[in-house]
């Protein structure tokens, strides 16, 4: 009942705040995504890449990972490591048969604004961000901090590392990266473990108030502000979602799996066009599919507000029931209390009643028979009026 509560109000929350016009997302890890790269995309990286003007003392490994980190860091930097190493086999594992980043060279600042110093010369990292990743070298740099809220390193780092494991699964020998920026954004938000509250708030205005982006403008729909970026991360965020359980068939009843979704990445990987890889995985193109998730959108969130109304009516009629059984209890108490003081006041006035009887029992009066002489009369020689005195040869009168 709690649940349904706090749900019904999350989404009344959700629909003010989109009619009010200032529904927005942020992405989960607040991440600018995977740096433009400025050298051959097809360039691999087995050689470390160049440090940035920020000294990182600290080096901390762990399997394919590799934690460089500020002073004062180490204890934060060692449980980044082992926790990032397993991120990245998860991550791998849902690329089956791709490439994955053989090292990952990870870089943890204290605050947000250092991110750019950290990066590899001649790279930049926007002001907003907790998080950049530059696929090209397999280098990723992450804060603890930012505008003094602290962060989830981890959760940064894991979708970070999405980005950077998408990057060298789909990237070609040509060095030509196929991949739009929609689904590298939404994919590395399936790896991310942040809460999902803003994203949701957004959707919810889109499927509202109409304000879907086009799949053809959704990669321009990523500027430098993170504002203005919170539809397009929000809405890449859940075509993409759209796609990895979609299933092979377009049946509403079934879910499907994430099969023909790594299907699809496989056949990117293998040169196809956007399209012909969504043929071959889905059996339709990307704009059908598009116009799938756009109407799906719709009945999620435009039917929500009905369900939670009805949801909201058996809380309530729940809540009388349970206040008109409690009350009813209290009734039945306060009854079955009075019954039984009555029953022992009854017991009390009986006892006492016998006990009183017993002590005033007394002599019953003698009735005489008519002409008979009373034996209780006075011997002493005072007669009685209405009798005559008698002998001695009388026979004593005796009581009836």
């Amino acid at each position: 009942m709690i649940r349904g509560a706090r749900a019904a109000l999350l989404v009344i929350a959700c629909w003010l705040a989109a009619w009010r016009g200032v529904a927005r997302a942020e992405p989960p890890s607040m991440s600018a995504g995977p740096a433009e790269p400025t050298t051959a995309s097809g360039a691999r990286h087995d050689a470390p890449a160049p440090m940035g003007e920020l000294p990182m003392p600290i080096a901390v490994s762990h399997g394919r990972v590799t934690v460089r980190a500020v002073d004062g860091t180490e204890r934060i930097a060692t449980q980044l490591a082992e926790r990032a190493d397993i991120a990245l086999a998860q991550i791998a594992a849902d690329l089956p048969g791709l490439p994955v980043p053989g090292k990952v060279d990870l870089r943890l600042v204290r605050d947000a604004r250092d991110l750019s110093r950290a990066a590899p010369p001649g790279r930049g990292a926007p002001a907003w961000a907790a998080g950049v990743a530059y696929p090209d070298l397999g280098v990723v740099v992450v804060a603890l901090a930012r505008d003094g809220a602290d962060l989830d390193p981890i959760a940064t780092a894991s979708h970070e590392m999405a980005h950077l494991a998408l990057g060298a699964a789909l990237r070609l020998p040509d060095g030509d990266d196929r991949i739009p920026r929609w689904l590298h954004e939404g994919f590395a938000w399936q790896h991310s473990t942040d809460s999902a509250d803003g994203r949701m708030t957004t959707l919810f205005g889109m499927a509202w108030f109409g304000s879907v982006i086009p799949i053809g403008e959704l990669d321009a729909g990523f500027p430098a502000e993170e504002l203005p970026a919170a539809r397009a991360y929000a809405e890449s965020y859940d075509f993409v979602e759209f796609l990895s359980r979609r299933g092979r068939w377009d049946d509403g009843s079934d879910a499907g799996d994430r099969d023909p979704f790594r299907r699809f990445l496989r056949y990117l990987a293998a040169g196809d066009q956007l399209d012909r890889a969504s043929v071959r995985a889905y059996g339709r193109p990307i704009g059908a599919l598009f116009e799938e998730w756009r109407s799906d959108l719709k009945q999620r969130y435009m039917w929500m507000p009905v369900e939670l109304f009805g949801l909201l009516l058996w809380l309530l009629a729940a809540m009388l029931v349970v206040l008109a059984w409690r009350r009813r209890r209290r009734q039945y108490r306060r009854a079955y209390a009075e019954w039984d003081r009555q029953e022992a006041a009854a017991r009390a006035a009986a006892v006492d009643h016998d006990s009183g009887r017993m002590d005033h029992v007394g002599q019953p009066p003698f009735v005489r028979w008519p002409g008979q002489p009373d034996p209780l009369a006075p011997l002493d020689g005072a007669e009685d009026a209405d009798e005559p005195a008698r002998d001695d040869d009388t026979p004593p009168r005796l009581l009836n």
